[in-house]
């Protein structure tokens, strides 16, 4: 997803484009990690932006309701956001600093395929975390 042309999408469809709705857009398309909404919040915050958490869950909400963004359930329990157009990918959390990283390769395919053969059940989508420490944390141990 690139910054201007969704900006050019919403105001197409008749979104206003507030500086709020801006800078949201912004930091998803240059995250290369999901986002949490206290994330967002900093983010707002360092980019000289002071907003009520009531707007931020409305922008969230709004991106959500117009398909930019996709909700991610991280461990624990927690809600985060990334982009609903990137590649099909999992998730790597590590279980004491939180650094959260993306792998692309799944090997779910495989069996996707399989429990239709044999179930006659369609997946249609599924998410799959995994959890452990980071290298960071692995060399501090």
């Amino acid at each position: 997803m690139d910054t201007d042309l969704t900006l050019s999408s919403l105001r197409d469809e008749g979104h206003r484009i507030t500086r709020v709705r801006e800078e949201m857009v912004k930091f998803f398309v240059e995250s290369s990690k999901p986002l949490s909404f206290g994330d967002v919040m900093r983010a707002l915050e360092e980019a000289g932006l002071f907003v009520n958490k009531t707007t931020v869950y409305r922008e969230l909400k709004f991106l959500l309701e117009y398909g930019y963004i996709a909700e991610v359930y991280l461990y624990p329990r927690k809600v985060y956001y990334e982009l609903s157009d990137l590649r099909h990918h999992h998730h790597l959390v590590c279980e004491k600093c939180g650094k959260i990283d993306n792998i692309i390769n799944c090997l779910v395919d495989r069996l996707e395929r399989d429990v239709l053969k044999r179930k006659g059940f369609k997946i249609k989508r599924h998410t799959l975390e995994f959890y452990g420490l980071c290298s960071d944390c692995l060399e501090r141990d």
